[in-house]
């Protein structure tokens, strides 16, 4: 075992090197914290400054020791801020009041009402549900992991099932949306023809919600806890987060949530713009044909 030396003050080519490495090594410290910091931006651990032991041998070699101490009930970041957390705590609430009460609201209205069950409805209706879904799914869990705990404490069970949901809810109102949309766009594009029954608008609902249930069933099998950072394993914590070993496979749930039906609205509701502003109101066609008439008797 090498002898320690100490350090003095004619060995000038020595602590030129020691300064050199200790400062790599703090750098590469800053590094290593700050990669720690990408999972949780608001949610990471406070370290104290720090602590090094510094020892010089007689090979060359610098042993340099690092001790500092995690915090798992800190805070840090905007989170830290209490005038922060009120606006979040605020703006959460306000959300999940407005979209139950609304959603439900528009639920109630068509149930209760014979009058307003037409097609249209049935499928906003859906589309309310499908909002219903995401407000009951999406805003709690996201409001206790992100802002309160800083973590996931509820298990690989509903780590799973949260995230399956939250997905098929998305499904759901995303196909809703292109199913109003098709909707339109055959009312307007063929108007003699016979409209989509309440029967038939049932059983369009049925199959939005078969695909969206089968769709996402890939989710709650790559939904796992993990420990990302040495915070989460020094303080046995987890997040809840999606492991995709196939790539491919997240791109092809991306393009059926958000790519098709993006492409379908925009082209339903592209086609209708042209042939409603294209066309002239009756009244006015009207007008312009005796404008004409009354022109050629003046000639």
């Amino acid at each position: 075992m090498a002898d320690l030396l100490v350090m003095t003050d004619t060995d000038s080519e020595k602590m030129e090197e020691l300064n050199y490495l200790c400062s790599k090594n703090l750098s590469n410290l800053s590094s290593d914290l700050c990669e720690e910091e990408r999972y949780l931006p608001s949610a990471d651990y406070l370290y104290q400054e720090p602590n090094t032991t510094t020892s010089y041998t007689n090979s060359g070699e610098v042993l340099i020791d690092y001790n500092y101490t995690i915090d798992c009930d800190a805070t840090i970041g905007q989170l830290s801020s209490p005038y922060y957390q009120s606006a979040l705590y605020i703006l959460y609430g306000a959300i999940f009041v407005l979209a139950l009460c609304g959603n439900g609201l528009v639920c109630y209205v068509v149930q209760a009402s014979p009058r307003m069950r037409t097609v249209t409805n049935y499928f906003i209706v859906n589309l309310a549900v499908g909002d219903i879904l995401m407000t009951l799914l999406c805003i709690p869990f996201s409001f206790v992991t992100t802002l309160l705990l800083q973590h996931w404490p509820f298990g690989r069970i509903m780590c799973s099932t949260v995230s399956y949901s939250q997905a098929m809810s998305v499904f759901v109102s995303a196909y809703t949306l292109v199913a109003i949309s098709v909707d339109r766009y055959m009312a307007i594009m063929w108007p003699l023809k016979p409209r989509m029954s309440k029967t038939q608008a049932k059983v369009v609902i049925l199959i939005v919600w078969t695909i969206a249930v089968i769709t996402a069933l890939p989710i709650p099998l790559v939904s796992q806890l993990i420990q990302p950072t040495e915070f989460f394993k020094t303080c046995g914590r987890f997040i809840c987060e999606e492991h995709w070993e196939d790539k491919s496979m997240s791109m092809t749930l991306m393009v059926l949530q958000y790519i098709v039906p993006l492409i379908v609205l925009v082209f339903t509701y592209v086609r209708i713009a042209v042939v409603v502003w294209g066309k002239q109101i009756p009244g006015e066609a009207e007008n312009s044909r005796d404008q004409r008439m009354a022109r050629s008797k003046r000639k």
